[in-house]
């Protein structure tokens, strides 16, 4: 009973030690798996899921990405064209986007792209779950998932 116990304690130190690692240190290989939630501001974002898109994501000439600049402005592409424009940070991670400025080039994911603008258009929350960004309608509804790219 007594080995099991210290066993068991043995095991709760480890778990919780293992979460509380937030930085990588020299000892540590590259791939090793770290708990840490990537910054939302400065990644590159790569979309990988978009809400009701019947259009196949690969359609897409180009990577649709955003990133989040510290200075407020979202800059990114659509599949067929790049839009910059501002957006705000809340509390309770909530967040909101602006109107976008885009080029004007017309391609054959172009519906891909208007639904990934509307779903920006729509946003009001955000979530960072280790290396991937979800935007969301209300708290819930998950318009866009995004995986960061380093």
């Amino acid at each position: 009973m007594k080995i099991l116990s210290v066993a068991i304690i043995g095991l709760f130190v480890l778990n919780t030690n293992f979460l509380k690692i937030k930085k990588i240190s020299p000892g540590i290989a590259k791939n090793s798996f770290i708990h840490a939630e990537i910054p939302l501001q400065g990644t590159h974002w790569n979309l990988v899921a978009l809400s009701n898109a019947n259009t196949a994501l690969e359609k897409t000439r180009g990577n649709i990405f955003i990133i989040l600049n510290k200075d407020s402005t979202v800059t990114g592409n659509g599949g067929c064209n790049s839009f910059t424009g501002k957006y705000i940070l809340g509390k309770n991670h909530e967040l909101s986007f602006g109107e976008m400025v885009r080029t004007n080039v017309a391609c054959p994911a172009i519906d891909v792209e208007r639904k990934f603008i509307n779903a920006l258009a729509k946003t009001d929350h955000y979530y960072v779950k280790e290396d991937t960004l979800s935007l969301t309608a209300g708290q819930f509804r998950i318009l866009v998932k995004f995986v960061a790219t380093r």
